[in-house]
């Protein structure tokens, strides 16, 4: 039934094949051309120079005179004419192969030049035949919807992940600074004084910036998460930990009340922190089985098409 197209499909594919072997050789070439041209204008001036060093020789020039009058100028000038004869040889080879390699450029250019649109007519004539068999084979229409189905749950698999990854983000920057503010706090108890109160309270001011952050991108995780069919409690009860000054409170009993209240902010903050990457981590895995279900049925769905007579 298919005979036609399955012979032209064959076709198309070893000019696909050779398609692909073809652009990698121009990129093969491309590379060691710009590398022959480096060289042959490398050699080209090196040429250039030793041609004006047997000039200066020739001429009147203070190191001709010089060489003469210390009677070696015979040897340096012979010396001088090998060099340039060595660097004209070393820049007509250079120059010969990037002459090659420009040929062998353009040959595999008109090479290609027959197969550019292959993979274009592949897809079209695939598609002509996937449509008839749709028609009549119910197995491959269920392998369709199948493929439809992992595309699109597979789509907000990756954007649940994405939005999970940003929560971990920001409940791991708030983590890390309610531990600085801790550790300042701790210093600030035992007299650090004004400097150590004034670095805690910028630690707690960021990390409480980074909570209202989380609690954001928490509720579009979970938002994601419903589009999955998962839930998970997204609050972060911070009303015990208040943003003041204690410039104005400097006693142990303050300091001791602000040090339990970042603390506890801090144990709340790493459970959901674990809490979070369990579910990420969930998903990540999830996801990865997705992907290689879905793969599974792209590979038999087009087999299909292409093997059907």
């Amino acid at each position: 039934m298919f005979e036609a197209e399955n012979a032209r499909l064959a076709e198309l594919k070893e000019s696909m094949r050779n398609k692909a072997k073809w652009e990698k050789r121009l990129q093969e070439l491309d590379r060691e051309l710009k590398e022959r041209e480096r060289e042959a204008n490398g050699w080209k001036l090196r040429l250039a120079d030793e041609e004006k060093e047997i000039e200066r020789l020739m001429g009147s020039s203070f190191s001709g005179l010089f060489f003469s009058l210390i009677g070696k100028k015979k040897e340096k000038l012979e010396r001088e004419q090998l060099e340039v004869l060595e660097a004209k040889a070393k820049y007509d080879a250079a120059a010969r192969s990037v002459e090659d390699i420009k040929k062998q450029y353009g040959e595999i250019q008109d090479q290609l030049q027959d197969v550019r649109y292959s993979d274009f007519e592949y897809e079209r004539i695939l598609q002509e035949k996937e449509k008839l068999i749709l028609q009549q084979n119910g197995e491959l229409a269920g392998l369709a919807e199948q493929q439809a189905d992992l595309t699109v749950h597979l789509k907000e698999m990756k954007e649940a992940v994405q939005a999970g990854h940003s929560v971990l983000h920001d409940l791991e920057q708030a983590r890390d600074y309610l531990h600085s503010a801790r550790n300042w706090g701790t210093y600030d108890m035992l007299g650090g004084g004004i400097l150590a109160t004034y670095i805690k309270r910028d630690k707690m001011d960021e990390a409480m910036d980074y909570i209202h952050h989380a609690q954001s991108s928490m509720r579009r995780f979970g938002k994601e998460l419903q589009d999955v069919h998962m839930n998970l409690p997204i609050e972060i009860d911070i009303s015990s930990f208040l943003r003041f000054s204690d410039y104005f409170f400097d006693s142990f009993i303050t300091d001791w009340m602000v040090q339990g209240r970042i603390n506890d902010t801090l144990s709340k903050v790493e459970d959901k922190l674990h809490e979070v990457k369990q579910v990420v981590r969930y998903l990540e895995s999830e996801n990865g089985r997705m992907e290689t279900r879905l793969n599974d049925v792209k590979r038999k769905y087009e087999s299909m098409i292409e093997t059907a007579e």
